[in-house]
């Protein structure tokens, strides 16, 4: 294989992370080496937010049948073709894994598929699935190694009907009956897909409330989990997980809730709480400090405690989201550029259930921990007028803001596209603007974004379609 022994840049995984860092370097001019295990794109656009963002806006019609109905619209005989659907999902998935491939290349990137191995002195030792094994010394390494799901004990991914987020995007078949470990993101997206398919999903959370890893707050917390219980998604919160029998005849998961024990019949189960750093790669000979999650620790540059040893996303510890991998990624090949690039503060969460959740900087909780003196702004979507027109009134906008400079802090969406709506307020936080200064900010009509405009507008009781805080 013609590659340069001594490279400026070698990537190892080529996930959102690994493949942003490698396209960025090839418009330095770096021609990076990207080396990649498995796919071009890694977790999310194989097997991870890509799939599931594909199966969620295919069986979207599956879960409005009623507001149709609502509407005059009557759609008989409504039905679905399991393999059709995977089949697209495979076909998006090929067209953006072969556009990154082609960028990479474009920009004088090299990709090996294989595995690599870092060593001491920065070395990379690569074992190539074409059979050839080579070492490369180069100037600067970016670990993009991502991350892999948790197993719990007692549910092995070894099992038939045990699942990992991996084997619920592309199902030979939809299960009557799904049990779901773990009430976050994963669990709640895969549920809303699940139910939308038409399983009964129970979904089992040992911690007291769903999303346990966001700042979801009551109301919020509230809204979702009556649009869950409106699905049929049960949700059993403070209860665990303790062991999967399965016999020629049916499968239980034996939960735990006070003491008690209780069944739950599952043709499928599917473990969703958490993933782990994956650090493989990394030579046990090579002293990388880490943290107590295990992920690497990095400076705000991305660099280890080695000199020109980068992490990035999911390796370099949470929150485990590509966008905050992709953002690192250009970080890290800033670094290695010379460039000077202004890191971030702030990284949204979205959570694709039905209706969507999404959350940037920080909730009123945590400003008021933090010592500012809040106001909070909302606007329900029951008030907007495209919302009225979708039939989609479920939720609100919030934003909190400080009272003494009104400056954005942080704010939440509940509601029909929270997911592109998070943006304008990830903006507003990150980039420090008021509330007046949003408020004063003329938004497309009819838009939903107009909720984050009367959301600002109502910080100072002024909203013009609800005069409620």
């Amino acid at each position: 294989m013609d590659i340069e022994d001594k490279p400026k840049v070698v990537i190892i995984g080529a996930g959102p992370g690994g493949y942003t860092a490698a396209i960025r370097l090839g418009q330095y001019g770096l021609n990076p080496v990207v080396i990649e295990k498995e796919e071009i794109g890694g977790v999310c656009l194989n097997w991870g937010c890509i799939p599931t963002k594909t199966l969620y806006s295919t069986t979207e019609p599956l879960g409005k049948v009623k507001s149709w109905e609502n509407r005059g619209i009557t759609i008989d005989g409504l039905d679905f073709d399991l393999d059709k659907i995977t089949d697209y999902q495979e076909e998006v998935v090929g067209q953006l894994t072969g556009g990154v491939e082609k960028l990479i290349k474009a920009g004088g990137g090299e990709i090996v598929q294989g595995r690599a191995e870092l060593l001491p002195g920065a070395k990379v030792q690569v074992n190539s699935k074409s059979g050839e094994d080579f070492e490369l010394n180069p100037e600067n390494v970016i670990l993009a190694t991502g991350s892999s799901p948790v197993e719990l004990p007692g549910f092995s991914f070894e099992k038939e009907d045990v699942w990992n987020s991996r084997d619920a995007v592309m199902p030979p078949e939809v299960p009557d009956h799904l049990v779901i470990l773990g009430a976050g993101v994963i669990g709640l997206e895969m549920g809303t897909l699940y139910s939308r398919l038409g399983s009964k999903v129970e979904i089992l959370e040992m911690e007291d409330g769903i999303l346990p890893g966001l700042n979801l707050g009551r109301r919020f917390e509230s809204y979702l989990s009556r649009a869950l219980k409106k699905e049929g998604i049960k949700v059993h919160t403070e209860t665990r997980a303790e062991e999967f029998r399965s016999n020629s005849s049916e499968n239980v998961v034996i939960g735990e809730q006070d003491g008690e024990k209780e069944e739950f019949p599952a043709d499928k189960v599917l473990v969703a709480v958490g993933r782990r750093p994956t650090l493989e790669a990394i030579s046990a000979d090579l002293e990388v400090e880490t943290s107590d999650d295990g992920s690497l620790k990095t400076d705000a540059r991305c660099q280890t405690n080695h000199e020109g040893v980068y992490a990035i996303g999911d390796v370099a510890g949470g929150p485990l989201l590509a966008h905050k991998a992709s953002r690192e990624g250009l970080l890290a090949a800033a670094s290695v550029a010379g460039k000077n690039i202004r890191g971030y503060e702030h990284v949204p969460s979205v959570v694709f259930s039905d209706p969507e959740y999404a959350e940037v900087g920080l909730s009123e909780g945590e400003a008021e921990e933090a010592g500012y003196s809040t106001s909070v702004g909302r606007f329900p979507f029951r008030a907007s007028g495209k919302a009225l027109a979708m039939d989609e009134t479920d939720g609100m906008v919030q934003l909190v803001v400080d009272d003494d400079t009104d400056r954005i802090l942080g704010g939440a969406v509940i509601g029909p596209g929270a997911s592109d709506l998070i943006a304008e307020i990830g903006l507003a936080v990150e980039r420090g603007l008021t509330a007046g200064e949003v408020g004063e900010t003329i938004h497309a009509h009819p838009t939903l974004s107009e909720a984050v405009m009367e959301a600002a507008e109502n910080v100072h009781g002024q909203a013009i379609h609800t005069g409620n805080r």
